[in-house]
């Protein structure tokens, strides 16, 4: 999937995944978001706040390649597009893309955030990593992205609780 995407579809697809960014705030990172010393760009999100998001190397490499001035305030989307990018343009970029890879339709941008969220979990079983790529407050907004645990993996935790698998002496 992220082999051949034009590179406006790719920094929205590493800001979805790698920086955990909603569809919204993506569109809005701009020259003037970015601070090029601390490797974050802070936006506005939900809640009428502002967020601080560290940014990947790749999408600073990314940012530099849209040859923008830093006090341009169009996206680093629209820059590399050549053309406004609305968000209803970006989600038929991304169903394009998607179809062309041959992903089900099922599949949405969004994902890429649900399942940065889990992979982060599953590798540090810590839920303040994904929350914090999240941006939640809420610790309860966090779980709703990790995915659930497959059937098997269930049954396995089940059986490492087990009163039966310990056994204590009664001493009489």
């Amino acid at each position: 999937m992220m082999a051949n995407p034009q590179p406006f579809l790719r920094l929205y697809m590493l800001l979805y995944f790698q920086c955990g960014l909603r569809s919204s705030e993506a569109l809005a990172v701009s020259p003037r978001t970015w601070n090029p010393e601390t490797h974050a760009v802070t936006i506005p999100v939900k809640g009428k706040k502002m967020r601080t998001a560290e940014v990947t190397p790749e999408v600073e490499t990314l940012f530099l390649a849209a040859h923008a001035e830093p006090t341009d305030h169009r996206s680093y989307i629209e820059l590399l597009r050549g053309r406004q990018v609305t968000a209803h343009s970006i989600r038929q970029q991304w169903q394009a893309h998607r179809d062309k890879c041959g992903i089900s339709n099922a599949v949405t941008a969004h994902d890429l955030r649900r399942t940065a969220a889990t992979i982060l979990y599953a590798a540090t079983k810590d839920l303040r990593v994904p929350q914090q790529l999240l941006g939640h407050q809420n610790l309860a907004s966090t779980l709703r992205y990790i995915a659930p645990m497959a059937p098997d993996e269930a049954r396995r935790y089940a059986e490492l609780l087990r009163f039966d698998k310990f056994h204590t002496e009664v001493k009489q």
